[in-house]
């Protein structure tokens, strides 16, 4: 990810795809537990590091909680979102200078 405001609005935006494919399979599967976690914050206020990082901060409990809830074909996407929230939150705008190679 770069400094560029597109790409930060392009990371969220795959974060919502995430969270959005959670919960549709939370909801297929009538799995309350971690669809309270998720609509606890989830969708987000708006595209900022405070939203995601009480994403991340909710999906963190849920884990801690209720690990079982996370099994099965839940456990790749739910991967798939700490990464990418990882991505948010780790580059928030921070500008990278290019590598120098000899």
């Amino acid at each position: 990810m770069t400094d560029h405001p597109a790409d930060h609005e392009e990371a969220v935006e795959q974060v919502n795809d995430v969270c959005l494919r959670l919960f549709d399979t939370w909801c297929e599967s009538r799995s309350v537990i971690p669809l309270g976690y998720l609509m606890h914050c989830w969708p987000l206020r708006d595209s900022g590091p405070a939203s995601v990082r009480r994403l991340a901060d909710a999906l963190r409990e849920l884990s801690r909680s209720h690990p079982g809830a996370l099994g099965g074909s839940t456990w790749p996407i739910f991967c798939e979102l700490a990464s990418c929230i990882d991505e948010v939150l780790l580059y928030p705008g921070i500008r990278r200078l290019p590598v120098v190679r000899d």
